[in-house]
């Protein structure tokens, strides 16, 4: 039974965390005249939307992209990245593709394979959108995975070697989700349709969009920064009207709502925290959900070697090395590559960088490699790492200095306690009720005056995205508004 709202006065809300999500429901919130209290864990706010300068350049550690935009529904986050002049980049169609023995393909089987492709994961998560509608998805075996329809559709329309090919290209699909394909569900693929529509690249960073969220929370909510929750007491006591937050330094927070904006990571790893625990359906929920492990390297050159005319956008956005046997040393596992061309960006944000995404057991071994270790050998690590792929590209020579990095930058979101030690939610192989799971978290617990929001409680077409932080915390917001008024 959920305990009756006392409309009289201002209710004060507590939110976990100032990320996007958070942050986006204080401003509901506070727009409608609550006291919000913001509690942070970081020294600082955003969340996973964090920046850079070791390159000499700022940079977004986190997000880098604005998903699905054009769809003819107003897309919040690019609508606040046009607001604030946010340079925003669209990426030319050029794809660049060096097979497994590292030899470049041809162009035209390049555009032929990779429009196939496209189409086969599109018809996928057609395939997957109609069973859901039909049977709830039943009829897809969730051990299913986005792979084995790739290679059942691809042994159909072409041929051995093209076929090969092409179920290589697909494993590039884990610098999206930041998993494996094979681990990718079937059943849910449909989830991952941001992924299909247009998407924009934020040139410059993240920092004028957070700004501009953070606004009002900024000038109007109590934002205690270096507060981490230990403690959410939240019963179910029709009686009991408030939520009680303690903290590690032992400050004890009496709320009439809570919110928890944590990231899944962290609340898979701390249901330890709500007493008494969660009811069993919101708790399978969180640990049913799986995070993906997206990192990212940039690496800075003196100049662009690889672009021979600089005045035009010639060279392929994007460069994937298929996986490599001629890396045997360093990649034994022939984890695929994946590097984005950052010269092609407009001025004042084009740079000599490559920025290559790793993912899955690449991402974990690479963090693993470099976590703790001085600058140098950060530094030589990644370059022998990356040297086999970058080498490969036109114009390089071994003896020229502008084809030797000058700097490196990689995330390490692996080791970082406050999003869980990982990247994002993911829908993988084995989920029965990866769409439940997500609206029983959206649900919460507003019996226990307990809410939760963030990318893993997002509207379906956005989960894993900041778009979907934003709109989960709007979604939040707006229901506790209306419970009080």
């Amino acid at each position: 039974m959920m305990p009756e709202r006392d409309k009289i006065g201002k209710p004060h809300v507590g939110i976990v965390g100032a990320g996007v999500s958070g942050l986006r429901c204080a401003e509901i919130l506070l727009k409608q005249g609550f006291t919000v209290t913001i509690l942070e864990a970081r020294n600082r706010i955003g969340g996973r939307i964090c920046q850079s300068n070791e390159l000499g350049y700022t940079v977004d550690v986190g997000p880098n992209w604005i998903h699905a935009t054009g769809t003819g529904v107003v897309h919040p986050i690019r609508k606040l990245a046009d607001e604030t002049n946010t340079a925003l980049h669209h990426w030319n169609s050029k794809q660049l593709i060096y097979d497994s023995s590292g030899a470049r393909l041809p162009d035209e089987k390049t555009d032929k394979l990779s429009t196939l492709l496209w189409e086969i994961i599109t018809e996928a998560q057609e395939v997957s959108k109609v069973a859901r509608q039909e049977n709830g998805g039943e009829s897809i075996p969730i051990e299913d995975s986005l792979y084995d329809f790739i290679k059942r559709k691809s042994a159909e329309k072409l041929d051995d070697d093209e076929r090969q090919i092409l179920i290589q290209m697909s494993e590039i699909w884990g610098a999206y989700v930041g998993e494996p394909i094979w681990k990718q569900s079937l059943r849910f693929a449909w989830m991952e349709e941001c992924c299909g529509g247009e998407e924009v690249f934020v040139a410059s960073n993240y920092s004028a969009i957070l700004d501009r969220i953070s606004e009002i929370p900024r000038k109007q909510a109590n934002i205690i920064l270096n507060t981490k929750v230990v403690s959410v007491i939240a019963h179910d006591d029709t009686s009991n009207s408030h939520v009680v937050l303690l903290t590690a330094s032992g400050d004890k927070y009496v709320f009439d709502e809570v919110v928890v904006s944590a990231p899944l990571g962290w609340l898979q790893k701390n249901l330890g925290c709500f007493k008494p625990a969660l009811p069993p359906r919101l708790n399978s929920a969180i640990v049913n959900l799986k995070l993906s492990q997206l990192e990212k390297v940039f690496i800075n050159f003196p100049s662009a070697f690889w672009i021979s005319d600089p005045t035009e956008d010639s060279f392929p956005s994007c460069t994937n090395w298929l996986t490599p046997t001629y890396a045997k040393d360093t990649n034994p596992h022939g984890w695929p590559q994946e590097v984005w061309n950052l010269p092609s960006l407009a001025a004042p944000n084009s740079h000599p960088t490559m920025l290559f995404y790793i993912f899955g057991d690449c991402s974990r071994h690479i963090v693993n490699s470099i976590h703790g270790k001085s600058k140098a050998a950060r530094d030589s690590f990644l370059k022998e790492f990356f040297f086999p792929y970058y080498s490969r590209l036109p114009g390089f020579d071994v003896q020229n200095k502008d084809c030797s990095p000058k700097a490196f930058l990689a995330s390490e979101w692996l080791k970082d306690d406050l999003c869980g030690n990982g990247s994002y939610c993911n829908f993988q192989v084995g989920a029965a009720e990866a769409d439940q799971d997500v609206l029983v978290i959206r649900q919460g617990c507003p019996e226990r005056r307990l809410w939760f929001c963030g990318e893993h409680a997002a509207p379906f077409e956005e989960c894993g995205t900041v778009a979907g932080a934003y709109l989960s915390g709007e979604f939040i917001g707006e229901k506790i508004v209306d419970l009080y008024q």
